[in-house]
């Protein structure tokens, strides 16, 4: 599917169906975030319980460090990745998220991409889509890949995100 996807990003790009008639540039955006679990520096957690002693109705908030390496005391600091998860399936585990992806440094420094979508659990590679952007990435479409490549400790963890973003010129 994400294959596809690429395809249809690229086609569309190509026929120019970016707003006021100005064509798209796909960007790849390779990143990774760094999460810590527990401790006074904490990036996530939960903020409300199930009231159903489930996973629905469940909220948790992150703000996450996103870096240009894998080694986190190696790697500058390039954004946040920050925003919340909510417990969305009732009869099995589902949830939606909704995050924000800052740029603080490098030349995306000052943008932003908004992202939304399921999750359906912690294994594997969650896809998700990006639903627009702001500063340089202004308009942004497109999805991204989510993988958890391991914990680097107990309380931190380290996932590859690969952004796949449809930009439009802007003149502004």
């Amino acid at each position: 599917m994400p294959s596809l996807l690429l395809v249809f990003l690229v086609a569309s790009s190509a026929a120019g169906v970016a707003p006021g008639g100005g064509g798209g540039e796909l960007k790849h955006i390779h990143l990774y975030m760094h999460d810590t679990f527990s401790g006074p520096n904490a990036t996530e957690g939960g903020v409300v319980a199930s009231p159903f002693n489930t996973t629905f109705g469940q909220v948790a908030v992150f703000d996450n460090e996103l870096r240009a390496g894998e080694d986190r005391a190696a790697s500058p600091l390039v954004g946040r990745y920050q925003g919340f998860i909510v417990g969305t399936g009732r009869s099995s585990p589902g949830y939606l998220t909704s995050a924000t992806v800052a740029f603080t440094a490098g030349e995306l420094n000052g943008s932003t991409l908004s992202l939304e979508g399921p999750f359906f659990g912690f294994a594997g590679t969650a896809e998700r889509s990006i639903v627009g952007g702001t500063g340089k990435l202004r308009l942004a479409r497109g999805y991204y890949l989510l993988k958890l490549i391991g914990k680097t400790s107990p309380e931190t963890a380290v996932s590859e995100i690969d952004f796949f973003v449809l930009m439009y010129s802007s003149t502004h």
